[in-house]
């Protein structure tokens, strides 16, 4: 049978790799100074490992059933494929693809890579303790509750945080407010801070590529390409941790046809391990991945940063960025995460006017098509279940309310069962055990505050 073949070239450059197909190229630039700090085989094996983890799945919607690299065979590769399988029965609800179509594709495509062994990390690969007083952590910045609130739990338990932003072009508004904001950070808190341009975000969304249609395929694997784009800054600042913020309800799944589908796959616990396995590998034992946020679910999350964390309340953005944010605001007000982030603020009793919102999304029409229609959208459906359930109790009036009220309320159980499972903590295996007790504690406190009540403003 005729094999269609996609050719993927890479190379290191003098600030990162370079990935080329298609007759364009794809930069991943660190800044000046941190990709030096990388031992030269370690380049080798992050180019290796990188690319074929930006690049494995895009057959499946470029058409194709063979890859070519030019690159070797990548020590990881098995990672990444069990990463992405588990991922894509959620794209193909999303896609609205057949059941199992992209698990086929994906199963049977062939890949070539060029003659050798695999790249692996050897003694030079080391990662040398800087003199610190501190542990250090790096921490992938995006400005979401999760990274705020690890950077202020980080500050409070005496870690030295490392914000690292990896842009998203395909969410193209997000760049100039989010670089501006980490200036502010940088100058306010004197952490560093660190901005990644990353070429090959482009692949999300297909955007890339020209007639491609949308498609979620990619997005599944984006913590485990960022734990590894976060090795040269393990480098140049001896760190001990990389930290993401990954919350309980990321574990949830559906079942169909008799097929676990998983919607935040990358940031279970169960992957969580799997990239601290990678990350454990790649830095010779010198590094470990862990989670900030693995026992509590979002609206914890949301209600800490604002309530145990008001000075950084201003910095939050969840937007998904892909069309203009209105007015000086963080916020488009036009998508899911948008109206996510609006209906957890009337949870908790916060007025959204602080953190940006110039409009009212719980007035506006076509915002919650994803929870209260049919329209698809990652995140757990119950989480918003107890954010409705809360506002409501609260007194907060909407056409959304009473449609939350008719469609979702008979299914539901009631108030007190919502108010003993988000006050309580869940299993946990991937908190940091240096600090598992004060992030414990912390945890506590903020829940005994209750949060589904207001939130004080300094």
């Amino acid at each position: 049978m005729l094999r269609k073949t996609l050719t993927v070239d890479a190379k290191i450059t003098d600030f990162g790799i370079s990935i080329e197909l298609l007759g364009k190229s794809f930069e991943i630039e660190y800044p000046k100074g941190i990709w030096e700090m990388v031992p030269s085989k370690e380049k080798q094996v992050l180019l290796e490992n990188i690319t074929f983890a930006n690049t494995h799945y895009l057959p499946l919607f470029l058409g194709g059933n063979k890859i070519s690299y030019n690159t070797r065979f990548p020590l990881l590769e098995s990672y990444f494929f069990r990463n992405q399988v588990c991922d894509l029965m959620d794209c193909e609800t999303a896609d609205d693809k057949p059941h199992l179509s992209y698990v086929k594709k994906l199963y049977n495509l062939d890949y070539e890579f060029r003659e050798g062994p695999s790249t692996a990390p050897d003694e030079t690969c080391v990662v040398r303790e800087k003199n610190e007083s501190q542990d250090v952590a790096i921490l992938p910045f995006t400005f979401g509750k999760e990274s705020l609130a690890s950077f202020a739990m980080c500050l409070e338990l005496g870690i030295k945080p490392v914000l690292v932003y990896c842009e998203e072009p395909v969410q193209p508004f997000e760049s100039e407010y989010k670089l501006k904001r980490l200036e502010e950070i940088r100058k306010k808190y004197g952490v560093p801070v660190y901005h990644i341009k990353n070429g090959a975000g482009l692949f999300r969304y297909g955007k890339a590529f020209p007639n491609v249609e949308r498609t979620e395929v990619g997005w599944g694997s984006q913590t485990t390409i960022l734990a590894m784009m976060m090795i040269p800054f393990v480098y140049a600042h001896g760190a001990k941790y990389i930290f993401f913020g990954s919350e309980y309800a990321n574990n949830e799944y559906e079942m169909k046809r008799g097929w676990k589908v998983f919607h935040s796959y990358d940031q279970t616990t169960f992957w969580t391990n799997q990239q601290d396995s990678i990350v454990q590998i790649l830095t010779l034992d010198s590094c470990r991945v862990r989670s900030t946020f693995e026992p509590i679910d979002e609206p914890n999350i949301f209600y800490m940063l604002h309530h145990r964390y008001p000075e950084l309340s201003g910095y939050h953005f969840s937007c998904f960025a892909e069309n203009s944010l209105v007015g000086d605001s963080q916020w488009c007000h036009n998508c899911y995460k948008c109206s996510r982030m609006f209906i957890l603020a009337k949870a908790c009793g916060i007025d959204p006017a602080r953190i940006g919102f110039v409009e009212d999304i719980l007035q506006k029409e076509g915002m919650f098509d994803h929870y209260l229609g049919s329209k698809y959208a990652t995140g757990s459906a119950f989480d918003l279940d107890f954010a409705f359930y809360s506002a409501m109790k609260k007194g907060v009036k909407s056409p959304y309310i009473e449609k939350f009220e008719k469609l979702r309320m008979p299914e539901m159980k009631p108030w007190d069962w919502h108010i003993d499972y988000f006050t309580k903590l869940k299993p946990n295996y991937n908190l940091p055990e240096k600090y598992r007790d004060g992030i414990i504690k912390i945890f506590e406190d903020e829940l005994s505050a209750q949060i589904y009540g207001p939130v004080p403003w300094p």
